[in-house]
């Protein structure tokens, strides 16, 4: 692994970033559990409210409080400031739990109350997130992942502006005229912006640390960069401001090809070309993420185009369970052991005997993990294009053993690291 240029002395305490992390199985086996329950109900359309809330179960319980909590820890360690009020984060954690949690409950059962109380509290989640961060990203100084990571924040602020319209719209009955528009933004603001464009730059950074590969390109990085940046800036002003349904997904087209085509190309080189050969488990989830990503990009042409129906939820499947959460799956096996090894025993390095870092969470188990969610991508995928109900009760018996498998992980790297004397 190779830390040079890390301020590992701004690291926040590790229950902040660890304290999210255990927020994703949680709802990995709550959304498991909700699509055994309805199985093939939940896939007839991407509009049935109870698919949206299972959406957000994924979307709020997994990859934000995934991305949440590696910013917390990324901004002072990769951009060399600190986050202001961090103890704030548990709040944000709070937050997050509560009112992700009222959004499902709320569009599962009809209840407006229960939306109204999610959205003030999602709303106030996000504020407390933006602030401290956006101040510390604004402070820093760094290259393209550092304007990557102000670009996803940018993302995040705009599709929260317009999800929390729609949620409003779902609590009080006064859904906004151009409905369809604000969601198809908020979709593409999301995948695009947020979780792609976050997943792109920590990409550059973490990629070349972790499996020593040679470093991404600097003028590929800028390219991607300033796309993505006026992709996103022209979703949002074509969603606020009266835009059409073709406007949006014309500005959100040149982001998503170097989202989900240029850059796993090049990551993709980059990996084959790295100079350690040996196989690791938690580098196959970046392949198995790489070779979803142009299937995402497939999936929206064909829901644009609009010639198969299962388009639609095929392409939030990939994006979310295929793309999105095979990477954020297969950085927690690397990270958690990394931040517990570094908070445990770095001071001790040289002084005492000290375990590995892989000796926390062997290989074996994270092949375990990989296995798991890879078969659970190809059943429900199968599900969504064959429509069957028994596939996709299978599915959520399966994102539930992948949630459990996911928290043993991360109980038992604490474990292995716990003080013995």
């Amino acid at each position: 692994m190779n830390t040079a240029g890390l301020s590992t002395d701004q690291a926040p305490p590790l229950a902040v970033p660890l304290s999210f992390y255990a927020l994703v199985p949680v709802a990995m086996i709550a959304g498991g559990a909700l699509l055994l329950v309805d199985g093939g109900v939940l896939l007839l359309t991407s509009w049935l409210p109870r698919t949206i809330a299972l959406v957000h179960v994924a979307t709020i319980g997994v990859l934000l409080a995934v991305m949440f909590g590696s910013l917390y820890q990324m901004v002072p360690v990769v951009a060399g400031a600190r986050v202001p009020a961090i103890h704030l984060s548990f709040a944000v954690l709070a937050g997050l739990a509560v009112g992700g949690g009222a959004l499902v409950v709320g569009l599962w059962t009809g209840n407006p109350a229960m939306l109204r109380v999610a959205t003030f509290t999602l709303a106030g989640a996000i504020v407390l997130f933006v602030a401290p961060v956006s101040l510390a990203l604004a402070r820093a100084r760094g290259g393209e992942t550092l304007f990557g990571m102000r670009i996803a924040m940018g993302s995040l602020i705009a599709l929260a502006t317009l999800g929390l319209r729609l949620l409003w719209g779902h609590a009080s009955g006064d859904m906004p005229l151009a409905r369809a528009i604000m969601l198809v933004a908020h979709v593409d603001l999301a995948l695009v912006g947020w979780v792609g464009g976050l997943i792109t730059a920590v990409s550059w950074q973490v990629v070349p640390m972790f499996y020593l590969t040679e470093s991404f390109p600097t003028r590929r990085a800028k390219i991607i960069a300033w796309v993505l940046l006026g992709s996103v800036v022209g979703v949002f002003l074509a969603a606020m401001f009266g835009g059409s349904l073709l406007l949006v997904i014309a500005t959100a087209l040149p982001g998503a090809v170097v989202v989900f085509v240029v850059q796993p190309v090049t990551l993709g080189l980059m990996i084959r070309g790295r100079r350690r050969r040996r196989r690791d488990p938690t580098l196959q989830f970046w392949w198995l993420a790489l070779a979803t990503a142009p299937l995402v990009l497939a999936s929206a042409l064909a829901t644009w185009l609009g010639e198969w129906a299962p388009s639609t939820l095929l392409l939030g499947w990939l994006a979310i369970f295929g793309f999105a959460g095979a990477t954020v799956h297969g950085m927690l096996t690397r990270i958690i052991p990394f931040l517990v090894w570094f908070h445990r025993f770095a001071s001790l390095a040289g002084i005492a005997d000290v375990p590995p870092m892989k000796r926390l969470l062997p290989d074996g188990q994270v092949r375990v993990q990989l296995v798991a969610h890879a078969a659970t991508l190809v059943v429900g995928a199968l599900a969504i294009a064959l429509q069957r109900d028994l596939l996709a009760r299978i599915t959520g018996a399966l994102i539930g053993i992948t949630g459990v498998l996911l928290g043993a992980a991360l109980v038992s790297v604490l474990w292995r690291a716990r003080p013995t004397s």
